[in-house]
């Protein structure tokens, strides 16, 4: 279809199924497909992220983290047995533990990626 059509780049190679089988799945860690001399598909290096990939994927982990201890906190029921004066004890600690990464989480700046010193989470008590 391509070459009835003539999208063909000039510089298309074949290659076997077997390499296209090889460079099909998931990129090795670091990884990405170039060309050797020939035009033949090889792994090289990726490039090191950009300031703004860094950013992004900091950002990315901080909206995660947030919400999985917002789930933790929901889980637990936490801010319904506060409203109704419920939660004590151990219960009340932990979730001022909780609240107190929360707020931690939220004052992280995600400009300074990479280099970003992340709030270490509570500890999880049995219930």
């Amino acid at each position: 279809e391509y070459e009835d059509a003539g999208t063909l780049p000039d510089d298309v190679i074949e290659i076997t199924r077997e390499t296209y089988e090889q460079f099909l799945g998931l990129h090795p860690e670091g990884k990405e497909i170039g060309a050797d001399s020939s035009g033949r598909p090889i792994w090289i290096n990726s490039p090191p992220p950009s300031k703004e990939d860094e950013m992004l994927a900091a950002e990315m982990k901080k909206i995660s983290l947030v919400s999985e201890v917002n789930t933790y906190i929901n889980t637990h029921q936490w801010p319904g047995k506060a409203a109704i004066g419920r939660l004590k004890g151990d219960e009340l600690e932990q979730y001022n533990l909780w609240l107190d990464y929360l707020d931690a989480l939220e004052l992280v700046d995600t400009s300074s990626a990479p280099d970003i010193e992340w709030p270490t989470p509570p500890v999880v008590q049995a219930r």
